[in-house]
C-alpha cells in the first residue's frame, strides 16, 4: 500500500544535512544561525539534489510542499529568499 514512508519535514532535514556533509552548501544550506535555509542555485538544486530525496521534479512543486507544511518565505532582511 502507498503511504508516506518519511514525512516531508524529516526528508527536508536529511537533505539539508546531506548538502552540508557533501559540501553542496553553495546549492542549498541552512543560514549560519540555523533557523532558516535557502536554495542558492535553483537549477542545480533541481537537477542534483531534489531527485535524491523528493518525487517532485519542479522547484514550484517543492515550494508548494514547503507551503503545505507551514514554511514561510523570508521577504526582507539579510535572510531574504530563505525559508523558515
Amino acid at each position: 500500500r502507498g503511504g508516506v514512508t518519511e514525512p516531508f519535514p524529516e526528508k527536508l532535514h536529511r537533505m539539508l544535512h546531506y548538502a552540508h556533509t557533501e559540501n553542496l552548501t553553495d546549492i542549498v544550506s541552512f543560514f549560519p544561525h540555523g533557523r532558516a535555509f535557502a536554495i542558492h542555485k535553483a537549477s542545480m538544486f533541481v537537477s542534483r539534489i531534489m531527485p535524491n530525496f523528493f518525487r517532485q521534479t519542479r522547484l514550484t512543486s517543492f515550494q508548494r510542499q514547503l507551503n503545505l507544511y507551514g514554511f514561510k518565505r523570508i521577504g526582507t532582511g539579510p535572510d531574504t529568499g530563505g525559508y523558515y
